[in-house]
């Protein structure tokens, strides 16, 4: 891996220091939808925009630009740059040829560095793409990204990053299930000739889960495996449990009525929306709830008395108070 160092304009990013006043728990994949110098130029003029690094397509240059200490400006959730390191790749969203070998050799190169100096567990509820990360508000939810996209290769990144695949395993209803395909779709009944399914605060092309996503078994049929989905049950076609396969993991569900799940740990969150009570998803991680401030220039985290559980609500993580 080859590197250069190309420090982005100060107001583009927070002074912190991380992790001593706070944890870092994710690396945030991206997509540029711009050229390698043009992103470089932008991060180094007020843009109020950066990411961590920035990866060249033709050749894997690694250029740093923000130190992993400080805030980058990249994942448009506050919470989200508080808590993770970006990485933006020189692709674009709908051209799979952008997305080059050395590019992602480089990138998994990179995230197993972050991944052992912070220890960020290599799974897809820590390292995620931009396309992940929910918005602050249910308003929000509509602008958030869509990059790295469905073109980007999840499967061989694992495979660089040395984690195997899980082996085939039959679905069973309350079960969690893990996508082993790279990208698949989600349809409103068991069958091709249905509706895909689209949660209507979301873009169309959310009726997609990728690789590594976990979500629970709510149904089987006829080679087709259904899933708690954004508030809905969704099929995905099955066959032989090449698509999904079920995996161990911790579930979460709610007897209440209504239950909010949130964009952001802040004291401040407001609900994305409600889960009904018989919902189920997978829990991914556990967080304590942040209050952040700036003081004089410098970064402050304050943990709250809140916990929150990290699920797979849709496409996008959501949180939960625990």
């Amino acid at each position: 891996m080859i590197r250069n160092r190309v420090p982005a304009l100060v107001g583009n990013y927070t002074v912190a220091d991380r992790p001593n006043d706070t944890a870092l728990h994710y690396i945030v994949i991206h997509a540029t939808e711009l050229s390698y110098p043009e992103t470089v130029t932008r991060f180094q003029t007020a843009h109020q925009v950066s990411a961590h690094a920035v990866l060249r397509g033709s050749d894997g240059l690694v250029t740093e630009m923000v130190a992993p200490k400080n805030i980058a400006w990249h994942a448009g959730n506050w919470d989200m740059n508080v808590r993770s390191l970006g990485i933006e790749q020189e692709a674009f969203e709908h051209d799979a040829s952008s997305f080059t070998a050395p590019m992602l050799r480089s990138l998994a190169e990179l995230i197993l560095t972050w991944s052992r100096k912070y220890a960020i567990p290599l799974d897809r509820a820590h390292i995620i793409g931009h396309d992940n990360v929910p918005g602050r508000t249910s308003a929000d939810q509509l602008a958030m990204h869509r990059d790295p996209g469905k073109l980007f290769d999840w499967q061989r990144l694992f495979d660089l990053l040395g984690i195997a695949t899980p082996r085939i395993r039959e679905p069973q209803v309350g079960a969690a299930v893990e996508v082993v395909a790279n990208v698949t779709s989600v349809y409103v009944s068991p069958t091709t000739d249905s509706a895909l399914i689209v949660p209507t605060d979301q873009p169309a092309w959310q009726h997609q889960v990728s690789f590594g996503q976990q979500f629970v078994c709510a149904a089987q049929q006829d080679g087709w495996t259904a899933i708690w989905y954004g508030g809905q049950i969704g099929w995905v076609k099955n066959p032989a449990n090449q698509v999904l396969t079920q995996v161990p993991a911790d579930i979460w569900q709610t007897d209440a009525e209504m239950t909010e799940i949130y964009g952001t740990t802040q004291p401040d969150a407001e609900p994305l929306t409600t889960v009904a009570a018989g919902e189920q998803y997978v829990i991914g991680q556990r967080l304590t709830g942040l209050q952040t401030s700036e003081v004089a220039g410098r970064f402050q985290a304050q943990p709250t008395v809140t916990q929150f559980n990290q699920i797979w609500f849709n496409h996008r993580l959501a949180y939960v108070r625990a």
